[in-house]
């Protein structure tokens, strides 16, 4: 091979990749830019009488869709914030939609979104379980893992409070999210500490 095609096929190679990573920063910006409380999100399985969380198949049949922050039946958007969750230096979106009935019963949903060029790529979402029973508390990315805090239903003080939150970490592996290390289990005191 030449030189001239060796700086050629060189100079080409460096185009690409500046081309790529301005792709994958634009579709991290355009991330943010989604219009998340007038969407349509996936929806499997039952609504309610969960006591776990579940991760759920994102290839089921059946949708959600919201409007202005508000869907069908008490599905309403709870917060949508960005972190690096799959570990590839890129933040990615983790969407909450609560359910309520309008009685005591409740669940919580949580999304998670790449950004791509195509637009916002489902990476997987779960159900929360109801109040005391695993219930969501908080849900966050913290150096590169998704973490998620439920209510500990050992716990339990009533079918509305539990006096301590189970933490699991989750990495993102094989196009899944996997527990990675034992959850941690804290009690309520600890958790106002925190918060002060």
């Amino acid at each position: 091979m030449s030189e001239r095609c060796r700086d050629w096929r060189m100079r080409l190679v460096v185009i690409s990749v500046v081309l790529t990573f301005g792709m994958l920063a634009a579709a991290e910006e355009s991330l943010r830019t989604v219009d998340f409380r007038n969407f349509t999100y996936p929806l499997s399985g039952s609504r309610l009488g969960h006591d776990r969380l579940v991760w759920l198949d994102t290839n089921a049949p059946g949708s959600l869709r919201l409007k202005n922050g508000k869907g069908q039946s008490g599905f309403s958007l709870s917060s949508v914030s960005f972190a690096d969750v799959t570990g590839d230096g890129r933040q990615d979106a983790i969407v909450v939609i609560h359910y309520g009935t309008g009685g005591t019963q409740q669940t919580d949903y949580i999304y998670l979104y790449a950004p791509s060029p195509a637009g916002p790529r489902l990476l997987a979402y779960c159900r929360t379980g109801d109040r005391a029973y695993s219930g969501l508390q908080k849900v966050y990315g913290e150096h590169e893992q998704l973490v998620v805090e439920l209510s500990d239903p050992a716990k339990m003080e009533a079918d509305c409070c539990s006096a301590g939150i189970v933490r699991t970490r989750y990495v993102w592996r094989n196009e899944r999210f996997q527990i990675i290390g034992a959850p941690e289990h804290e009690a309520a005191s600890v958790l106002e500490h925190k918060e002060e």
